[in-house]
């Protein structure tokens, strides 16, 4: 998840606050007082509890509980993030190919990013050859999987590196 998904939900219910505080002031110009006053009052309620959500949201927000590991393969690695946020119980996924000098996870993480996705169980990546990689996983849920991806190393022409996905979620019995 990055933070423009994060920051989007406390931006949407600001924006609901602020369309209720005009349509609040849009209720003095209403000549006819029986329908200005349950307008005057939905709308102070309904800017009132927006107005909290978006405080509980903006300061319950929190760091989540991160970790990354990491197989290298010469000067590439592929990088394996899970983050857990607010002790949820759901646990983000991100497995990407970086150069083995970065030590961040990849900022602008789509072209450098195979798979997105969350609660998985016996997950494991390992190099097949110097550009293939093998993610696996008993079970779990994919919201994102791309089977190339790209790292401009050094220079303008990009390494291509490709995925093998294998499932073993069909192979269970309940």
């Amino acid at each position: 998840m990055d933070t423009s998904e994060l920051l989007r939900t406390p931006l949407t219910v600001f924006l609901l606050a602020l369309i209720l505080v005009l349509a609040f002031l849009a209720a003095y110009r209403i000549k006819k007082k029986w329908l200005r006053i349950p307008l005057r009052v939905a709308c102070s309620i309904g800017a009132v509890l927006s107005g909290m959500l978006l405080a509980f949201m903006l300061f319950a927000g929190g760091k989540p509980n991160e970790t990354v590991t990491e197989a290298t393969n010469g000067p590439f690695k592929v990088l394996v993030r899970t983050q857990e946020f607010q002790h949820s119980g759901t646990i983000n996924v991100d497995v990407c190919v970086t150069d083995s000098s970065n030590l961040a996870f990849p900022k602008h993480e789509k072209p450098q990013c195979f798979l997105h996705g969350f609660d998985f169980s016996g997950l494991s990546v390992k190099w097949l050859s110097q550009q293939n990689v093998e993610i696996a996983f008993d079970c779990g849920r994919v919201t994102t999987f791309t089977n190339s991806a790209l790292v401009y190393s050094n220079g303008p022409v990009p390494v291509e590196f490709h995925a093998i996905l294998r499932d073993g979620c069909a192979n269970q019995v309940p």
